[in-house]
């Protein structure tokens, strides 16, 4: 339900986006995603975690995510916003291809945090410094997802020890 009410705040925030009221728009994304932080925290907490739970949290940023600068880029904003979306997807992505073959997605160098600082810094700055702001968080995406893929390889030693390799998401 956390998850959700912090879905519903973006797309709220999206919606004030669109319309022209940008900065309220981004405050109440910044709230649904003080929202975000809690949610696996709490599932964890609670012992409710899962591996769905994982996947729609993920499912969920994005879609957040997607939802504010979709809003924002139509009340004005540049479209290069969608840089950083299109990083965020390859990102999601390249930790599901690692999950599904069972193996380790903790290497992402580009987290959520540092995504959403980027983006939220190119929404407010001016040009050109918006686009540039979004080409590095598109290009950190870009080496993170590398990063994952890269550091999903089995570790032989970790067979060897008996280890699990299982999966990690976002």
């Amino acid at each position: 339900m956390v998850t959700v009410a912090g879905l519903i705040m973006s797309l709220i925030a999206g919606l004030l986006a669109a319309s022209g009221h940008l900065y309220v728009g981004i405050v109440l994304f910044a709230a649904g995603a003080c929202l975000d932080v809690l949610d696996g925290s709490m599932a964890r907490a609670c012992g409710r975690s899962t591996e769905f739970g994982r996947y729609f949290d993920s499912i969920c940023d994005r879609l957040s995510e997607l939802a504010l600068v979709g809003g924002a880029v139509i009340g004005g904003a540049p479209a290069a916003a969608y840089i950083v979306i299109a990083g965020s997807y390859l990102l999601l992505a390249s930790r599901i291809y690692n999950h599904r073959k069972g193996l380790r997605s903790d290497a992402a160098l580009f987290g959520r945090p540092e995504r959403l600082t980027l983006l939220v810094a190119g929404l407010l700055a001016p040009a050109p410094y918006d686009l540039a702001l979004f080409a590095i968080a598109g290009l950190l995406c870009i080496v993170s997802s590398a990063l994952v893929v890269a550091s999903g390889r089995k570790n032989p030693a970790d067979r060897r020890n008996g280890q699990s390799i299982g999966p990690d998401l976002p």
